[in-house]
């Protein structure tokens, strides 16, 4: 039916690229890539469907004239980023604190602080890069990583405009108090759509209850309705300020709300993804506004956020003077952890996965050989590409009776994968396939795998994090940004940095010398057993969250000191 639709006039292209959305959305990336391709038959000059077709593919592993697509986006991305009426400038060189403290009104009526809505950062009404952030987090190998801050920058502006131009402008145009003086206790508000059964909410619900209750109260604001899942529930019954749904209100309702409950601190867990609802943030409902880098790996480009949560090596070096830019690429002030900032609730959700084997899968249960050495990949598929795919596949031959386990339930990408293997020399019975399977069982998967294979351009964070619960060794490879950077941090803070790489030929070696030097690996495999594994400071929870809000404490601090913000090392 798709390859019928007649060819008619460039105006129904965009028709066109709107159902390859939809499609694509609904996970019928097949359908959304005929869609996209239609959409360019009709109107070759057409960058969004051009970046579109690229995403969709990348879901189902088609990587047909890649690399050359690739240059070609990067190539219509610059441009667009050089004839937009966006000023770099403005972040680049005002830095927040200055920016902060313009904005940030001190009165000693009984209102207390007033914030303004800023104005020194223009909302954006020109036209959006093809690229969504998101999407751009993994093409650092064709877009600098400079690019991928900027475009992030366009996203964020023109949530601004889209409260500008709406209905009610009261919000964005009052000036409003939050009430501080006389509390106890800080007002904490997560805002997220991801409470439920996605990786953030299964890093963050078992550990939110457990806020100090004698410095914090509370409350989590979800951008999406109840999907009943077990997070949802442990985290709606688990904090003291309940769950509140915003995911029917407009914006400026939805910050009403958040600022009427006195929350100080707001920290956004979604950053630029789906649901994420940027425009309440740029209403700024809460004096202090924050993110974290668990949904969304890289900065968030936006002026209405003062601060990054983060560590040293999710940031990397300073920039040296002269290069163009703010310091680390990121337009937050950092709010620097000591260890991961990938904190989590492991020790809590799964201790018992790991405390007895009665009744758990075995490598028989999944088809794969006993007495193979097996390299395993449980991270999202769009992560892939054909030059990590294809280092994978040179592992494999260097390591005798190796299989690689991937976890896919579309048959045409493990068609893919097989031609793709077999075109690199390797045998069908080496490339094992098994269905997805839920995030439990997930957990548990790694306990049989030997060695779990990190992709460089994106690191599958939350299936490193996994991995290295159960006690199975990685092998990641350090790049130049957050996106990249998060898989070393996790290594780094469960005190095995030696599994960080630096380039391809070091990550390769590295994987074929643990699978056939049985010391060297066992090594790794000891530092990541019970007890070592509960004192290491990636899974210590209770030291992460004292962390987390000794760094919240000292942030109000200054508020209260009228300080503007600045980097702030915990």
């Amino acid at each position: 039916m798709l390859r019928s639709l007649p060819s008619l006039s460039a105006s129904s292209a965009m028709r066109v690229e709107t159902a390859a959305q939809a499609h694509g959305d609904r996970g019928n990336h097949e359908d959304a890539i005929a869609c996209y391709k239609q959409a360019l038959y009709r109107k070759s000059n057409f960058p969004d469907a051009f970046a579109g077709l690229l995403k969709a593919k990348n879901y189902v592993c088609d990587w047909t004239i890649r690399g050359s697509h690739l240059n070609s986006l990067a190539a219509v991305l610059a441009v667009q980023l050089q004839l937009d009426s966006y000023d770099d400038e403005v972040l680049d060189s005002a830095t927040h604190s200055v920016f902060f403290a313009q904005q940030l009104k001190f009165n000693n009526g009984e209102e207390g602080h007033r914030l303004a809505m800023p104005n020194a950062v223009s909302a954006f009404y020109g036209c959006l890069p093809c690229i969504q952030p998101i999407d751009a987090l993994a093409l650092t190998d064709v877009i600098a990583p400079r690019d991928v801050q900027r475009l992030t920058r366009r996203f964020a502006a023109r949530a601004r405009a889209n409260i500008a131009l709406s209905a009610d402008l009261s919000l964005h145009h009052s000036v409003y108090s939050v009430n501080v003086f006389g509390k106890t206790r800080i007002h904490v508000g997560y805002l997220s759509a991801n409470f439920g059964n996605h990786p953030v909410g299964h890093l963050l619900a078992p550990l939110l209850e457990h806020h100090n209750k004698a410095r914090f109260f509370v409350t989590c604001y979800s951008l999406s309705p109840s999907d009943q899942s077990t997070w949802w529930k442990q985290i709606e019954t688990g904090v003291e300020g309940c769950m509140k749904d915003l995911s029917l209100l407009s914006a400026s309702d939805a910050a009403r709300v958040i600022q009427t409950d006195g929350v100080n601190l707001l920290a956004h867990l979604d950053g630029h993804t789906a649901n994420s609802y940027n425009e309440i943030l740029a209403l700024r409902p809460a004096l202090i506004q924050l993110a974290f880098v668990l949904g969304f790996h890289g900065t968030h480009g936006a002026d209405y956020l003062d601060y990054l949560v983060a560590d040293q090596v999710v940031l990397g070096p300073r920039k040296s003077a002269g290069i163009p830019g703010t310091q680390y690429d990121i337009d937050e002030n950092a709010l620097v952890l000591p260890n991961s900032c990938i904190i989590n609730g492991h020790s809590l959700e799964y201790q018992e996965l790991l405390d007895s084997s009665d009744g758990r899968p075995t490598r028989t249960t999944y088809g794969l050989p006993e007495d193979a050495f097996v390299f395993a990949y449980f991270g999202q598929l769009d992560k892939l590409d054909p030059i990590v795919f294809a280092t994978w596949m040179g592992i494999l031959k260097c390591v005798p009776n190796s299989v690689l386990w991937l976890h896919v339930s579309t048959e045409c990408v493990i068609d893919r994968l097989r031609k793709e293997s077999g075109a690199l020399g390797i045998s069908e019975r080496q490339v094992h396939f098994t269905d997805l399977v839920q995030k439990r069982e997930r957990v548990y998967c790694n306990v049989l795998a030997d060695l779990v294979l990190d992709t460089p351009a994106h690191n599958a964070a939350d299936a490193i994090l996994d991995s290295l619960w159960a006690g199975t060794p990685v092998v990641t490879l350090l790049g130049s940004t957050i996106a990249t950077r998060l898989s070393a941090s996790l290594c780094t803070a469960a005190h095995c940095p030696e599994l960080v790489t630096k380039s391809l030929t070091h990550y390769k070696d590295l994987a074929v010398s643990l699978a056939v030097d049985a010391n060297k690996y066992w090594r790794f495999r000891k530092k990541l057993a019970r007890p070592c594994r509960d004192k290491l400071p990636l899974f210590d929870w209770k030291k992460s969250l004292r962390h987390l809000e000794a760094g919240y404490e000292t942030v109000w601090m200054r508020i209260l000191d009228h300080r503007p913000p600045v980097d702030l090392f915990v």
